[in-house]
């Protein structure tokens, strides 16, 4: 089975002005220095595989602890465009009729999928049955008071208007309810091991299935006295979900969270894992939570059910011991692992990809990625 993409290109976004990588594996891992972009990638791919939603475009801002919550008519349209501008890159100013944009594509063996976000100023009509609509403006971006300023999201040749003014009420009432992906997409964020009760979710799409096997075997790699794992509680009864576990020696089940991080970080990771089937699974900082000795055996489990469950893997990291570890797991699962390091040369994104045999000059020679 061929991963899903082998080529990847981002332009105009965040710290990209334009990124292509050509020769994705099954599993990648990103490193780089701070600020080249490694989480920019995630977020890009998930853009993609979201399709520029209402909802994914409000999660991006909100990450990033932008200001949506000024004053909702906030002065004019250029007031109200401001805080979507750390989408593109530069974060630049609108100038003539349209705004800046940005635009990703990706392809593979199986699909190609782009789109494009570009701000743009919008304006109502009504229809004579009352129903109202968004139609481009077709002059100065910010020229006229009555104009909605928006963010136009182009799917191959579908097109939609994002009002920034739902962003900004999403974000009085902590984002906008989540969608579907369009296609399969697990994003696992670095503080997965601080947020149990919200993989609620995603046990219950697994839960009595052959996957739980997966989850208790991830979870032995730390401990191996655990044999089982539920979760417990709901919105009617709990205020939160709570993961539970039997383990040897201990009469009752009790809280995951009193293992530690390191468990219910492997908890996340592997949840994330079997319900990222047949789609994309992406992995912030690879490595929070778990303890170098335990790394190993957690890129193992990544491998072998990326390839069972026909998943692709991006995962980012700055630590050595995740390299390395990676760089054993890559060698066991030959042309399935690649490396690729992010770095910034003349002010642009350069990436380098290292695959089987240079990962293991890497490793040997201690050559600096991160």
């Amino acid at each position: 089975m061929e991963p899903i993409f082998r080529t990847l290109e981002i332009e105009g976004f965040r710290a990209f002005r334009r990124l292509k990588i050509d020769g994705l594996g099954r599993v990648n891992l990103v490193t780089g220095r701070n600020n080249t972009g490694k989480s920019s990638l995630l977020e890009a791919v998930r853009l993609l595989a979201f399709g520029g939603s209402a909802s994914i475009l409000s999660t991006l801002l909100m990450d990033r602890e932008m200001d949506l919550t000024e004053d909702e008519d906030g002065g004019g349209p250029s007031e109200n465009a401001v805080f979507v501008q750390s989408l593109f890159h530069g974060f630049p100013q609108s100038v003539g009729g349209r705004g800046p944009h940005l635009e990703i594509f990706a392809s593979g063996n199986r699909q190609a999928i782009r789109i494009r976000v570009a701000q743009a100023l919008y304006y109502e009509e009504r229809g004579a049955d009352g129903t109202r609509r968004l139609t481009p403006q077709q002059m100065d971006l910010f020229g006229r008071e009555d104009g909605i300023p928006v963010l136009e999201v182009n799917v191959g040749e579908n097109r939609r208007a994002v009002p920034l003014g739902s962003l900004r009420r999403a974000s009085r009432r902590y984002g906008l309810p989540p969608e579907e992906p369009r296609l399969p997409c697990v994003y696992v964020n670095p503080y997965a091991a601080e947020q149990t009760a919200s993989l609620g979710p995603l046990w219950d799409r697994i839960a009595l299935s052959d996957a739980e096997k997966d989850v208790v075997e991830a979870l032995r790699i730390i401990d191996p006295s655990i044999s089982a794992v539920s979760m417990v509680g709901s919105g009617w009864t709990r205020p939160s979900r709570t993961a539970i576990v039997r383990a040897e020696g201990i009469p009752r089940p009790v809280p995951l969270r009193t293992f530690g991080d390191g468990l219910n970080r492997l908890f996340a990771l592997v949840l994330s894992v079997v319900n990222a089937k047949d789609g994309l699974l992406l992995i912030d900082e690879f490595e929070n939570g778990i303890h170098h000795s335990a790394q190993l055996e957690a890129w193992r489990m990544v491998f072998r059910l990326a390839r069972q469950l026909d998943i692709q893997v991006l995962a980012t990291s700055h630590s050595w011991d995740s390299v390395e570890a990676f760089q054993v797991a890559a060698s066991e699962a030959p042309d399935e692992g690649v490396l690729i390091r992010l770095s910034r040369q003349d002010g642009e994104i350069v990436p380098t990809l290292f695959r089987e045999d240079e990962l293991a000059v890497v490793t040997r020679d201690r050559i600096e990625v991160r």
